[in-house]
């Protein structure tokens, strides 16, 4: 799990944005389709969009994710603009997944240079704070 890419609108045509976008995304969905087919709950999704991958930087690595991050938004712009004009889309956003650290107090800095891109494509920026995985952890998922 690395830093993703989220693009939605109630009424953005996702399939029709991607049909000639340079962006590679892992997932596209659509307002109303059921959002975890696979499980017991029945929820629709309320928006249509797409997420795509910005970066494949381990969790732990928060300076290698923005740091990629930083080169996919250069590198994009053109791309991302059109996206952020596309009729339909109402928000964008750039996803941190970031480790819970054992600490009394933790602390994720992001440089300018992060930042300048993202306001200058009205980008939005979200820390997503995950457990630490670790053998034993992960023994007793396993033993469940």
């Amino acid at each position: 799990m690395s830093c993703v890419l989220r693009a939605s609108g109630s009424n953005f045509d996702v399939d029709e944005f991607l049909k000639v976008s340079s962006l590679d995304a892992l997932t596209g969905f659509h307002r109303g389709a059921v959002q975890f087919p696979t499980s017991s709950l029945t929820r629709r999704s309320g928006s249509s969009g797409m997420n795509a991958s910005v970066s494949t930087r381990e969790i732990a690595d928060l300076s290698g994710q923005v740091e990629a991050a930083v080169g996919f938004l250069r590198e994009n712009q053109q791309e991302l603009r059109r996206l952020r004009d596309f009729p339909g889309l109402e928000r964008m956003d750039l996803d941190f997944p970031v480790e819970d650290r054992d600490a009394v107090f933790q602390r994720d800095a992001f440089p300018y240079q992060l930042l300048s891109l993202l306001g200058g494509l009205h980008i939005g920026l979200i820390i997503s704070r995950y457990p630490v995985h670790s053998a034993v952890t992960d023994q007793v998922f396993m033993q469940q």
